[in-house]
């Protein structure tokens, strides 16, 4: 019986290591344009704001004048001017890559962020912020080495511990990654994201009660966090607390109806407790919110088969195996049901 990865959940669902957004301010066009010359910006320049508005997502015209006007004169002899003309760059294509990332264009982000670190190479923000971009691509060697670096330049800087921590875990080194966690923490106690991803290493550590005080502590801050919820329902499953597992399960779906791995997740438990009928309503609808969810076509394979539906079984065993063909699991599953009905 298969679960998402508490891990993996975490990242899909939040970006984690970063702090929770914060109510923006209206920005006005001068804001958005810098500090152009004469304090005035050009109709030329205004234009393109002023036809898209300025909350609309990043396209080529806008990110170009974004990036080249509202640059301050630099006067002829001012000390360090080049310096801080380059910081002003620097920041221009941190905030475009702020923009990518916003609307999940990491690839593009990366490119702004590393183009910032070339003019502004010892910005903690802008590595940490590259740093997140590369977990949320997987990239976990490039995305160790960047959080270090911001680590390295603010000890103290509690999102990049946490991204850090989440490559390390994904790379294997559990160890290492619970040690982050617990530094971010020192330094942001009441980080949600910071206390769940220390809950789904101890958890993979087998700590299970480690993994309920973590996940508890996270809720405590915010209660309708679906995926600590979720999560905990896990860790309370593993310690054989069934009823308590299925009372968390729904109570994240009640917060978040639209939580596939907590769908998935109380059908495994409502099928631990022989609810059958239940356990398939829970299969379908973790299905129909994320179709290629191969853990929750094995499952309901599972489901169905021990309800005699053996045709059916075989088909959700046959899409769980193509959607993921390197899971021993699901292949040995589908050629045990070929073998029991003789096909």
């Amino acid at each position: 019986m298969k679960r998402a990865c508490p891990l993996v959940v975490l990242l899909a669902s939040l970006g984690l290591g970063q702090t929770p957004p914060t109510p923006k301010k209206p920005l006005d066009l001068i804001q958005v344009l810098g500090l152009p010359r004469r304090g005035v910006p050009s109709q030329r320049s205004a234009m393109p704001v002023n036809e898209r508005g300025i909350d609309l997502g990043p396209n080529e015209d806008y990110l170009t004048t974004f990036k080249t006007v509202g640059t301050d004169e630099v006067l002829p002899g001012a000390p360090h001017a080049a310096k801080r003309a380059e910081q002003r760059e620097a920041r221009k294509h941190f905030k475009c890559g702020m923009k990518f990332a916003r609307r999940k264009m990491y690839a593009k982000a990366e490119e702004e962020y590393r183009a910032a670190l070339q003019l502004d190479p010892d910005s903690p923000k802008v590595h940490r912020a590259l740093g997140y971009a590369l977990v949320v691509q997987e990239k976990w060697d490039l995305a160790v080495a960047e959080n270090r670096t911001a680590t390295r330049l603010q000890p103290d800087y509690a999102p990049a511990h946490t991204n850090l921590g989440i490559a390390l875990a994904k790379k294997g080194d559990l160890d290492a990654a619970i040690v982050e966690f617990r530094t971010s923490l020192r330094a942001r106690p009441r980080s949600v994201e910071a206390h769940t991803c220390l809950g789904n290493a101890l958890c993979l550590k087998g700590d299970l009660d480690g993994a309920v005080a973590e996940y508890r502590a996270a809720l405590r801050l915010r209660p309708r966090y679906a995926i600590a919820r979720t999560n905990l329902g896990t860790a309370l499953d593993k310690k054989g607390d069934l009823d308590g597992a299925i009372t968390e399960y729904r109570t994240a779906i009640r917060h978040q109806p639209d939580h596939s791995d907590a769908h998935n997740n109380l059908g495994v438990a409502l099928f631990k407790k022989g609810d059958l009928d239940g356990a398939i309503v829970q299969y379908r609808t973790a299905l129909r919110l994320k179709p290629d969810y191969a853990e929750a076509h094995n499952n309901l394979g599972l489901a169905l088969e021990r309800k005699g539906e053996h045709r059916a079984a075989l088909e959700e065993f046959r899409a769980a195996q193509i959607l993921d063909p390197r899971n021993p699991n699901f292949v040995k599953d589908y050629e045990r049901l070929l073998r029991k009905t003789n096909q």
